[in-house]
């Protein structure tokens, strides 16, 4: 039974074709269209620091909690876009102390907030707070330093990296056996 498409009501009797590989959209057309929000999320990250340095003009200890914070984030996004810029040949002593900075904006990151926070709630909520941001702050440790890949197959299985469209090659293309 071959798989038919109607238009309009009429059937045809084409089966289903898919798309020449020249028609099928790539993974570069489809990220440029995105290549916008980056500048968009530093714009209003800025803008929201602006105001909020403004309003908190007269207290040092909010002013000092709200620049870390902005410091941190643009240090970590910088990293960030520098680890995203790195090729296959780039020596591993550059990723890794490129990861070690990733790490360590993280946990300051994560403590600033953590103490941020253990000032407004009573001692108990403490604990909890600071054993939640040591939990991250270790399996963060953990997951950067610890766990070596061995080959980009074996990270394939957690991340897809695959972009040559194999699976959609294998959707569209039906055995002697789905046909009928």
């Amino acid at each position: 039974m071959d798989l038919k498409i109607s238009n309009d009501g009429a059937n045809d009797s084409k089966p289903f074709q898919p798309k020449p590989e020249s028609q099928q959209p790539n993974d570069k057309q489809f990220c440029s269209i995105f290549e916008f929000l980056p500048t968009i999320f530093f714009l209003y990250l800025t803008y929201n620091f602006g105001i909020v340095t403004y309003r908190s003009r007269n207290n040092p200890w909010d002013l000092a909690f709200v620049t870390s914070c902005y410091v941190e984030l643009m240090l970590l996004f910088y990293c960030l876009r520098k680890d995203e810029n790195l090729t296959a040949d780039t020596p591993t002593k550059d990723s890794d102390k490129l990861k070690g900075v990733v790490w360590v904006l993280c946990t300051l990151l994560t403590c600033t907030f953590a103490l941020r926070i253990s000032q407004i709630m009573p001692w108990y909520m403490n604990i909890i707070i600071w054993g939640m941001s040591a939990s991250v702050i270790l399996l963060g440790f953990y997951f950067f330093f610890l766990i070596q890949c061995e080959d980009a197959q074996s990270a394939n299985k957690y991340c897809k990296l695959d972009t040559d469209h194999k699976e959609e090659k294998k959707f569209c293309e039906l055995s002697a056996e789905d046909k009928v």
